[in-house]
């Protein structure tokens, strides 16, 4: 018996079932991997502003270093000191609250301005690297002329590790 189906007959029930089935089916599969892009890119966009930030804090501290005088850098008790080649402009790098904190302002302010660079540090180092190309972690040296030729900072993030920034100090331009 062959059945002969009338070709302005509409669609039957089953064939509907099915187009709503594979329907319903691309939708679960669209929404699932938007949804997986949207947390991807979420997880991906954090990560790359903590990057921005450990770059932008790197940044900062090599221009400081390269605009210090090299007569005036101090290094005691972890602390890094420096005045501009104005004679001016004092910074400091320090270890404060698991931060690493940056302050600056005049030479003989009592308050500076503190920003924090970068978080969840556990632990900052410097190193001052003198004429005779020998590493100090506390500088000047007492009783000696030498000068400062490079500051050497070392930076443990929590999570991440060690960051490691080598900055030359240059000698102010004659006037």
């Amino acid at each position: 018996m062959t059945l002969i189906r009338d070709q302005e007959a509409g669609v039957t029930l089953i064939e509907m079932l099915v187009a709503l089935s594979l329907f319903a089916l691309v939708g679960i599969a669209s929404f699932t991997t938007l949804d997986t892009i949207l947390r991807v890119r979420e997880r991906t966009d954090g990560r790359l502003e903590h990057l921005a930030q450990l770059d932008r804090a790197l940044l900062v501290f090599g221009r400081d270093i390269v605009q210090a005088d090299p007569r005036t850098v101090t290094l005691r008790d972890g602390v890094l000191s420096t005045l501009g080649h104005d004679g001016q402009t004092r910074r400091q790098y320090l270890h404060d609250a698991n931060a690493l904190s940056r302050e600056i302002g005049p030479r003989n302010a009592d308050d500076l301005l503190r920003q924090t660079l970068i978080l969840d540090v556990s632990a900052l180092t410097f190193r001052v690297l003198d004429r005779d190309r020998n590493w100090h972690s506390t500088w000047p040296l007492p009783d000696s002329e030498s000068e400062a030729l490079a500051v050497d900072m070392r930076v443990d993030i929590n999570g991440i590790g060690s960051l490691r920034r080598l900055s030359s100090l240059t000698r102010p331009a004659p006037r």
